[in-house]
């Protein structure tokens, strides 16, 4: 068994181990139908594991909508609820269904377990909960954990959108090593809906220059871009990879701050009104992948001591800073609406 552990059940669970590595567990609950669990044997991104699990089980359904309902934070990674409504059959014996699905993005034991009922939505929360955090691996290799670790969940008005995973480990070399998970739900019929996942792997030295950064996006289950950045002898960088299926290449010249260095800059708080804001130049993929992004911070005037305009390019964020310089909260515009992402959960200290 590649985990072990107590959760709670009505019954004896069955496991199931499969060619490819994933061990699947059906666990009675009491209902008619289990909560069943797959188990994979590798890191997962949270939206294309949640769009293959609802494309593979509502195969023989009418999908109606699907959307993100909740994100929690547990054993320390992000945990992303969904729920798809689903008709089957044809009129007058058509049937309503509604299948509940957890997305466990853990880097140790990354799960995600699924419903098919109607109700229990509060029994569902309780058992995988108890899955999330009541079993541990047993596998004799354990990745390293971080020293700090961040999840941040993302809205608009009451809709979750999704989550920010962000984790810190000390590079080998000196410096710091930051990765970063993103993913976005948006709601919908099948015709609306979209899995979005990016993520990012930044290496930074021990004064917070950028050295070197990945940068990946896939949109349902088609990589969308897929760009590295790396430090030259000259000091400056050198891009290079694939967006939308074409290659991207392009030199950039003078030092850029990671984000590590760009928090230390911020940790006394944001410039104080009437003073200097605190300037940098950064890679942001998401905003330009072929030069330096100016980022600029200043205070947000009567809105708290670490509050802040954060202006990114095009954009300028309300955010909040905790006590490390990192962002704690963030207000994004998305069309006529606002998206907030605000801190869930932290652990350990930057």
């Amino acid at each position: 068994m590649p985990f072990q552990g107590e959760v709670l059940t009505a019954g004896t669970p069955e496991v199931v181990k499969r060619p490819n590595g994933v061990t699947i567990v059906s666990l009675p609950i009491g209902t008619a139908e289990p909560v069943i669990c797959l188990f994979y044997p590798a890191p997962i991104d949270a939206g294309a594991a949640a769009r293959s699990l609802f494309e593979s089980l509502l195969d023989d359904v009418t999908l109606e909508r699907v959307r993100a309902t909740e994100v929690r934070a547990l054993a320390g990674s992000p945990a992303l609820y969904l729920e798809g409504d689903f008709t089957r059959g044809t009129a007058p014996a058509v049937q309503v269904g509604r299948l509940k699905l957890m997305v466990h993005a853990d880097p140790v034991l990354p799960k995600a377990c699924f419903h098919d009922e109607l109700g229990y939505a509060q029994t569902f929360l309780r058992v995988t909960e108890s899955i999330a955090t009541g079993l541990v691996s047993t596998s004799e290799k354990q990745p390293v954990p971080p020293y700090f670790s961040d999840i941040q969940v993302m809205r608009v008005g009451n809709q979750v959108l999704g989550f920010q995973y962000t984790a810190l480990f000390s590079s080998k070399g000196g410096g710091t090593l930051l990765e970063a998970s993103t993913t976005l739900v948006r709601p919908g019929s099948p015709a609306e809906l979209q899995f979005q996942d990016t993520s990012l792997m930044e290496l930074a030295d021990t004064q917070g220059v950028l050295v070197s950064k990945r940068y990946a996006k896939r949109v349902n289950q088609a990589v969308t871009a897929s760009v590295s950045l790396s430090r030259a002898e000259d000091g400056g960088y050198g891009v290079e990879g694939q967006v939308a299926g074409k290659d991207v290449q392009a030199k950039l010249s003078g030092g850029l701050l990671g984000e590590v260095g760009l928090a230390s800059r911020l940790r006394e708080g944001p410039p104080k009104s009437g003073g200097e804001a605190i300037e940098a130049a950064m890679w942001v993929p998401s905003a330009n992948l072929t030069t330096p992004t100016r980022v600029e911070v200043r205070p947000r005037t009567g809105a708290g001591p670490r509050a802040a305009t954060m202006v990114m390019g095009p954009l300028a964020l309300d955010v909040e800073l905790d006590t490390y310089g990192f962002v704690e909260r963030m207000e994004v515009p998305v069309g006529g609406a606002t998206m907030v992402q605000e801190r869930l959960s932290r652990t350990g200290e930057p």
